[in-house]
């Protein structure tokens, strides 16, 4: 694996309105590479980390860019970096805190119903009504849709807890019961991975060539005693090369199991021990072959006073426009 930093020319403010502003690149952040794969990271910080963003990725092969989790501030940092909801055609989501979902109601909001006018112009002299009728039909025939890459069970709940609020009444439909209304599949193309050799704990799918493998996570409830008395939270192996461990409590056995045979892995860290997520004071008691090859992320604050490399790491993990190249 090799770090990159990515000329997009300077990162500065500008104003699109007078007296709002923000932070954004000079140039985009390309979601293209020669063919090889590339890993960028949105931020690289916990979910109420003051600096670094949320860790969201985006996985990058040839012309494939999958987008794993869009948390709250997913879409303002994709801006900073010259990205739109209109590029997203692939996302994966890895359980449903808002720091990987906050973003995923305004996905399916604008790739239904600002998507088809960015892509269909209206002809000289078409009469409103018939232009409109066009993009209903766009908006209808599935062709905006981002494919959403999750497990059916989980499908279910992602929609039935946290997005149908504030989707199902989008349009003017005939609402009857348990359910009503519109539908998860109303705005994304719903795929289900395949379980590993049957296993309730591991999928596998192909995202154009992007090869991911995904596996349960020890995450909520903090009175779990293993993954399977978790609700659903994943990490990731992609194309047998990279560990994403995922939001997690410090799990060897899965860490070693699915992370042992690759080159670089990227774990859950925090400063402080107890909750839901990795103490930095465990993760330490690695290996040294498996801390010689980890950069570690989704970091508490307090974690930039940590000399992670004097621990034996690789390093903390870092934001775009510094991109993870596997070639």
């Amino acid at each position: 694996m090799r770090e990159v930093e990515l000329d997009l020319g300077p990162y500065a403010p500008y104003e699109p309105t007078p007296g709002v502003g923000r932070w954004r690149f000079d140039k985009s952040l390309p979601l293209t590479t020669s063919g090889h794969l590339r890993v960028v990271a949105l931020g690289v910080g916990s979910a109420f980390a003051g600096a670094n963003y949320q860790s969201n990725l985006i996985i990058i092969k040839g012309k494939t860019a999958l987008f794993v989790d869009l948390g709250t501030l997913a879409v303002l940092r994709l801006r900073e970096l010259g990205v739109t909801c209109n590029d997203i055609e692939h996302v994966l989501i890895t359980h449903s805190h808002a720091d990987h979902i906050g973003s995923l109601e305004e996905l399916a909001l604008r790739r239904r119903y600002e998507t088809p006018f960015a892509a269909i112009p209206q002809d000289d002299g078409e009469p409103w009504p018939a232009y409109m009728v066009r993009i209903t039909g766009a908006r209808c025939d599935g062709r905006f849709r981002p494919r959403l890459y999750v497990p059916d069970f989980y499908a279910r709940q992602l929609w039935a807890m946290s997005l149908r609020g504030g989707l199902a009444f989008s349009e003017e439909v005939e609402i009857g019961e348990p359910e009503g209304g519109m539908k998860l599949e109303h705005f994304f193309d719903v795929l289900h991975p395949k379980p590993l050799d049957q296993s309730a704990e591991s999928w596998q799918i192909d995202v154009g060539p992007i090869h991911v493998q995904t596996f349960v996570t020890q995450h909520v409830p903090d009175t779990a005693n293993g993954w399977n008395d978790c609700m659903y939270s994943v990490g990731l192996v992609i194309d047998q090369r990279l560990f994403i461990s995922g939001d997690t409590r410090f799990d060897l056995e899965t860490v070693l199991r699915f992370g042992n045979t690759c080159e670089s892995l990227w774990h859950d860290c925090q400063h402080f021990e107890g909750g839901v997520h990795a103490y930095y004071g465990q993760i330490k008691t690695l290996p040294d072959d498996l801390r010689q090859r980890m950069h570690l992320y989704h970091l508490t604050d307090q974690m930039a006073q940590v000399d992670v490399k004097a621990d034996g790491f690789a390093g903390r993990l870092r934001s775009a426009p510094v991109v993870y190249d596997f070639e």
